[in-house]
């Protein structure tokens, strides 16, 4: 007997680009819990997100929760990879900073909320 196939949801940034990710990813933000719990969403709806995230800030986001969704890695692994993922010279990238800083707050992520303010 095969698994249900994962629910997927959609996402859509400010510059209306769309992201179709697994609801167990979506979950680890609050902010997406809380639309998805408290209305009935299904695979044809779509979540229109603020307009301070853009495209570009909501793939890196999605990659940030796509990596801490995977159950088999373990902490010390996730500290590495956050490590290499916040990699960038803040001095000529302060708007993905600030864009980081605004989808984390907004969706409710703490530990990417974390990982930014040790930037």
């Amino acid at each position: 007997m095969s698994a249900a196939p994962a629910k997927m949801i959609t996402l859509n940034s400010s510059d209306e680009e769309s992201f179709v990710i697994e609801e167990s990813i979506a979950l680890q933000s609050k902010t997406l819990e809380h639309m998805i719990t408290d209305k009935e969403i299904d695979e044809n709806t779509i979540i229109y997100l603020t307009k301070y995230i853009r495209g570009n800030t909501l793939a890196k986001v999605i990659a940030y929760l796509n990596k801490h969704g995977e159950a088999e890695i373990g902490n010390e692994d996730k500290k590495i990879w956050g490590a290499q993922f916040m990699k960038f010279d803040v001095r000529t990238n302060t708007k993905l900073l600030f864009d980081m800083s605004m989808a984390a707050y907004f969706l409710n992520i703490k530990g990417l909320m974390d990982l930014k303010d040790k930037k």
